[in-house]
């Protein structure tokens, strides 16, 4: 935001504060604990590893000893790299943190205010259900004109598994689809002819609508263990919305949903507001194995870009 006054920049100060603490008092109201975490941390962390994280959008900082650490570009990762070395099996905690990260973007570093909530350690089917209310909470405490798209890394998961793709496969796929490039997809997939199941990959772009229609539309298709691991999700989803008259005219279920699919293990949501086409709050189930023997440690959270739900509501006079 560009102000043309010390007055008008106080005055939006003041309401991004009020904002932290509305949205503070939905997650202290749902037993949320504030945490906050280290903004420097190493960059060979196993934890910056899995996250993939782009090097080349990452504010590096060399230590005296020649080590090098990075500026938070992901405060969710952050938090991990605090708490993992020290979990203790059958422990839970619901979190919330407010905070700074730090992109490089054309060669200048940007500051990104976020907030965001994490349920590490709570029962799967518990936390992505209460993790969806909240959301629901929050874009709609400040319109109803809102959008919330969710999808689940399993299902796609599950069909590029079928394929045996190299990396290069692999990520054009995954280009295409990103882009909803059917055309070029169905073209693509002309080289694995011989793969029955080439046909849900060229029509998965397509399957979007309410939950229940995307259920309907894939319920003809093939089905592994992993596809059939992320539709029992959207399932249970799609009870959960029905059994407490959430209503669902806002919520878009998207089955060609990519968003960073190797980080996330399940149900993946972002929302927007019906004005904008920036996404305000965005995240999803992140199940972590944290010993490396195949204990898991149950995860799911979100982010909001705080700055981006004030410009909005600002722009449209809500707050």
């Amino acid at each position: 935001m560009k102000f043309t006054s010390i007055k008008e920049e106080i005055d939006y100060s003041k309401k991004r504060y009020k904002l932290k603490k509305d949205i503070e008092e939905l997650l202290t109201g749902k037993n949320y604990i504030n945490y906050e975490s280290n903004t420097v941390a190493d960059y060979d962390s196993e934890y910056y590893e899995k996250t993939q994280i782009n090097s080349s959008e990452t504010v590096k900082l060399i230590n005296g000893n020649g080590s090098i650490s990075i500026l938070s570009s992901d405060i969710t990762t952050n938090l991990l790299n605090d708490l993992i070395p020290n979990w203790e099996k059958e422990y839970s905690v619901k979190l919330f943190y407010y905070g700074k990260i730090f992109n490089r973007v054309n060669n200048k570093i940007k500051e990104i205010r976020q907030m965001g909530a994490e349920c590490i350690g709570v029962d799967t089917l518990d936390s992505d259900k209460e993790i969806l209310d909240l959301l629901i909470s929050i874009m709609g405490k400040y319109s109803s004109e809102y959008i919330i798209e969710i999808g689940t890394s399993e299902y796609l998961k599950g069909i590029l598994n079928e394929f045996y793709l190299d990396e290069k496969e692999y990520s054009t796929i995954l280009g295409f689809i990103n882009k909803k490039n059917k055309e070029d997809l169905i073209k693509y997939m002309k080289k694995f002819e011989k793969n029955e199941i080439r046909e849900i990959i060229t029509n998965i772009i397509d399957m979007k609508g309410s939950v229940e229609e995307v259920l309907s539309k894939v319920n003809n298709y093939y089905v592994n263990n992993k596809m059939k691991k992320g539709l029992d999700e959207l399932k249970e989803i799609n009870r959960y919305l029905k059994n407490n008259g959430l209503d669902q005219k806002n919520i878009i279920c998207d089955l060609s949903m990519t968003s960073s699919l190797n980080y996330y293990s399940g149900l993946m949501f972002k929302s927007f507001y019906k004005e904008s086409n920036k996404e305000i709050i965005k995240g999803g189930r992140y199940d972590i194995d944290y010993d490396g023997y195949g204990d898991v440690i149950p995860a799911i959270g979100f982010s909001i870009e705080i700055d981006e739900l004030l410009r909005n509501l600002y722009k449209r006079r809500k707050i």
